[in-house]
């Protein structure tokens, strides 16, 4: 596969010596500014000389080019230590124009999720895209495709496969480790992986993992982890030795209750960075991206030098990026001008010492390559498919968490009728439907309280990305099934037998090939209808739904193969 690495803007090496000596002028001088000293935690009144894509000195410079930014802040850009680009619905190339604006330059992402329905089809996709984009973009290789034994994904990449990027020059390690029985287990193809990235950065995924198991999960080599849920499993997790990746997404927001532990003063911060995991575009534009967990950090009483640090150096030297996360010489120019430290809104972002604005005057180019359409491949579906016998009272029930994406099991009474569940307002059905191979696979579940009226169906479905339905009658479920497996995958909201509302997401089932401001617009519409079906306020309807069937997250999860307990690993019957 051809390796595709961005033209760098590097200028000879005498002509950066001179300047840096102040015997030829800078190319650009951010003057009178309060620049963050990254190593020392001060800010410092200097000005920022720049040569081409880096920083050549701080002090006193005069350049070609000057800006007076008469005492603004200058900090280093932003990163996002963990992010699946495909959980924002939009191309790499669209995706990282949003984000460059709100001050992130790097973004560590892990294309798992195309590539449990693409497989190396869709590794390709996303490495090729990384230089369309206006910032760096680095990945993780995904390690668990699929994600265990539990569902059925679109295909298999094993250790033979992640071989051929582990010296991709975009490739910065292994991604999240999902597998963790297969780390206890020994398994043979998961510990090949991990001996491919021995030498990189490891990440984690450990969703309440203490004691004994997570001692054993930190000497298989794992670094990281953007799991946790609470400061003490924060403060466990960092004694193992594992960095910690403060989440803060739109299903998933965990900096409220992990911030506590470095405000007052249990833990210090040097392997702690930000992370949001998924977050979707109308989030970014309303609330913010790594901004956002800067500002929220320093709103909760955290010291916004160290906020600042976790959003950039923190990140860097945990991900091995020598050159970037630092204002000072031979760094990368990716910068962040902010008039106040404290609201985090960018009066000007530099990339490689270009300005934002000029990297985002020309549009976006964006290539959709045809082995990743295409994707949506159901058997045909019959009412009787959705039936769910009940044998038993009471049966488990799926309960989601507001604002989380794990859930928790209880048992109930539902209602039956002639030996099958009926969906009433208190209870509701859930259907995962394999739809890469044509199986027939279906998998049936019960939910509790997630809509009043209708169906809700996706093609994203974490991580094995079969399309999930939950409904309240068969008629309105079968319909939503027929709409994606018509359109090629995305989002989808049927009431009264009608179509009230829909998402077409065609590369993958997962990505739309739209704007940015058209996806807004259609996800504005799409929110608004799940409202009108009774989906609870403090639910994200995407999240919510979409991590259902994801069988690495505790609680009741349900796949195509049906409906699992997370927490003990079985199957379980109605």
């Amino acid at each position: 596969m051809k390796q595709v690495e961005k033209k760098k803007v590097r200028q000879p090496r005498g002509l950066m010596i001179m300047s840096a000596l102040g015997q030829f002028k800078a190319d650009l001088v951010l003057k009178n500014a309060n620049v963050l000293n990254v190593f020392t935690g001060e800010f410092m009144p200097r000005d920022v000389a720049i040569n081409g894509d880096t920083i050549i000195g701080i002090g006193e410079y005069e350049g070609t080019y000057e800006y007076d930014l008469s005492g603004m802040y200058i900090v280093p850009g932003f990163i996002d230590a963990h992010v699946h680009i495909e959980s924002s619905m939009l191309t790499p190339q669209i995706f990282t124009r949003e984000v460059l604006k709100r001050g992130t330059t790097t973004l560590i992402a892990d294309p798992h999720e195309i590539a449990n329905v693409c497989g190396e089809d869709g590794l390709k996709y996303m490495l090729d895209a990384a230089a369309e984009c206006p910032v760096n973009l680095y990945y993780m290789m995904p390690s668990c495709v699929p994600a265990g034994d539990f569902d059925t994904a679109g295909a298999v990449l094993d250790a033979a496969a992640l071989a051929k990027y582990a010296n991709h020059p975009s490739v910065l390690g292994l991604g999240e480790v999902m597998n963790t029985a297969g780390i206890m287990r020994c398994e043979s193809d998961l510990y090949q992986k991990l001996a491919l990235f021995h030498s990189k950065t490891i990440d984690g995924h450990a969703p309440m993992m203490h004691g004994k198991a997570l001692q054993t999960y930190r000497l298989a080599g794992i670094t990281t982890d953007h799991e946790c849920t609470s400061g003490e499993e924060a403060a466990e997790k960092l004694r193992a030795g594992l960095a910690l990746l403060i989440r803060e997404g739109s299903g998933a927001r965990n900096l409220d209750s992990l911030i506590q532990i470095l405000i007052d003063g249990r833990m210090q911060t040097q392997r702690i960075a930000f992370c949001t995991d998924d977050k979707h575009v109308d989030d970014i534009r309303t609330e913010g991206h790594i901004d956002h967990h800067i500002r929220r950090s320093i709103q909760l009483g955290l010291d916004p030098a160290t906020a600042y640090l976790m959003a950039s150096w923190y990140p860097a030297q945990i991900y091995g990026l020598k050159h970037l996360g630092a204002v000072a010489a031979g760094y990368q120019a990716d910068l962040v001008v902010l008039k106040s430290l404290y609201d985090v809104q960018p009066k000007m972002v530099l990339h490689k010492g270009k300005t934002a604005c000029s990297l985002l005057e020309k549009a976006p180019r964006v290539s959709i390559a045809p082995a990743v359409c295409d994707t949506v491949h159901i058997a045909p579906v019959k009412r009787s498919d959705l039936r769910l016998r009940i044998n038993k009272d009471p049966v488990p029930v799926i309960v989601p968490i507001p604002r989380q994406i794990i859930t928790k099991r209880v048992n109930e009474h539902v209602h039956v009728r002639n030996g099958y569940f009926v969906s009433d307002a208190c209870h509701q059905k859930v259907a995962v439907i394999e739809r890469h191979h044509a199986s027939g696979n279906i998998g049936l579940g019960i939910i509790r309280g997630f809509l009043r009226t209708g169906a809700i169906a996706a093609t994203v479905g974490h991580d094995a990305h079969n399309l999930i339905v939950i409904g309240t009658n068969d008629t309105d479920m079968l319909l939503a099934i027929h709409a994606l497996n018509e359109s090629g995958g995305g989002y989808v909201i049927v009431k009264d037998q009608s179509i009230v509302a829909g998402i077409e997401l065609e590369i993958a089932g997962l990505m739309s090939t739209h704007s940015a401001d058209e996806l807004c617009r259609e996800l504005a519409l799409f929110t608004q209808a799940a409202k009108d079906i009774g989906i609870p306020q403090d639910m994200d309807p995407y999240q919510t739904l979409s991590f259902l069937p994801l069988p690495v997250l505790p609680g009741l999860r349900v796949t195509d193969k049906g409906l699992l307990d997370a927490s003990s690993g079985n199957f379980l019957t109605y």
